[in-house]
């Protein structure tokens, strides 16, 4: 095995920390406590999930989230109560209808192109908030200087290029995403 090999999950890992201890800290901040946004890492993706994330997707995963599925198949709590999602949550009725209803409002609220997208992007939810109207969206097309994220709805339109941008930019703020917000 190449040494590159080694340090891609050993790198993962460290984001996935980052990610846990900033996530741990906002929980036992809030008050009152609730499980239901407690932060908790999950068994990995098989590859076999992977490639059928990817089929349902009709896109290549991002080889960033791609890692971090196969590491954790996602996280609980990464946004308030919702969860990164995984490849399991696709076959959670629930969490796959909100994933499609999301997804069904973003392609028929307007062309992708008023946000500078490709007309042929595709796209495919990695967050999805309770009520099915604002999360993360991976994108896919043909250009790749244009972002692979989109954290779209309720006033937010932020772009991030990597899942490490956006990993980043929900621990520290240390990455400033294209904003179309209001």
């Amino acid at each position: 095995m190449s040494l590159s090999r080694v340090e891609e999950p050993v790198e993962m890992w460290m984001l996935i920390g980052e990610l846990m201890r900033t996530r741990t800290r906002e929980y036992l901040a809030s008050s009152p406590l609730s499980t239901e946004e407690m932060p908790g890492l999950r068994p990995p993706a098989t590859p076999a999930q992977l490639r059928e994330l990817e089929a349902r997707a009709n896109q290549p995963l991002d080889p960033e989230y791609r890692r971090f599925l196969s590491l954790t198949d996602g996280l609980d709590g990464f946004h308030y109560t919702m969860p990164l999602l995984g490849c399991r949550d696709w076959e959670n009725p629930e969490r796959s209808r909100l994933g499609s209803m999301l997804r069904n409002i973003v392609l028929e609220t307007g062309p992708l192109t008023e946000v500078g997208l490709p007309e042929e992007t595709h796209v495919c939810p990695i967050h999805v908030n309770a009520e099915g109207s604002a999360g993360i969206l991976m994108l896919h097309h043909s250009h790749d200087a244009l972002e692979r994220f989109w954290w779209t709805g309720q006033g937010d339109s932020m772009f991030f290029h990597t899942f490490r941008d956006l990993v980043a930019y929900t621990t520290d703020g240390s990455y400033s995403p294209r904003d179309l917000s209001g």
